[in-house]
């Protein structure tokens, strides 16, 4: 049996280098672990991606508007509420690009392609609950004042 020089040298250079052939995984990864729809629901992915965008739109553009990074990464991360009835409703910060967030979008979105909704609910200054009212603590007053 003889060798070809080139393929003598492969297998020398494999022997010296400690090289050795990758062995593929034979047992399927754990069902605990198992997500239909792989890295990120694309339902929830397409209604995310819609409600941003609309925000977007009705602010003048990217280059003028940006939404918060919660509208960008995994959807299920996003701030959204599931309707129950096929939609969702997402509410999220956004302003000019690299300043603090001074607009609040509030979008309603049905991502079904047979049916799609586009509806911005609110878009404008951010809206800020007022906490509840407090009691004033009692403050005992000062020991150094005289009757009067």
């Amino acid at each position: 049996m003889s060798f070809h020089p080139m393929t003598f040298s492969l297998i020398l250079a494999c022997a010296l280098t400690g090289i050795s052939p990758v062995l593929a995984q034979t047992e399927p990864p754990p069902r605990e672990n198992f997500n239909p729809f792989g890295v990120d629901n694309p339902v929830l992915q397409r209604a995310r991606n819609w409600a941003r965008q609309a925000a977007e739109r009705a602010n003048g553009g990217l280059s003028r508007y940006r939404a918060e990074a919660s509208m960008f990464g995994p959807a299920s991360q996003s701030p959204y509420v599931d309707n129950g009835d096929g939609t969702f409703t997402f509410r999220f910060l956004g302003g000019a690009p690299a300043e603090p967030p001074t607009i609040e979008s509030i979008v309603t979105v049905n991502p079904d392609p047979s049916n799609p909704m586009i509806r911005i609910d609110y878009n404008g200054p951010i809206q800020l609950a007022a906490p509840p009212p407090q009691p004033l603590p009692e403050v005992p007053p000062p020991s150094n004042m005289g009757s009067f």
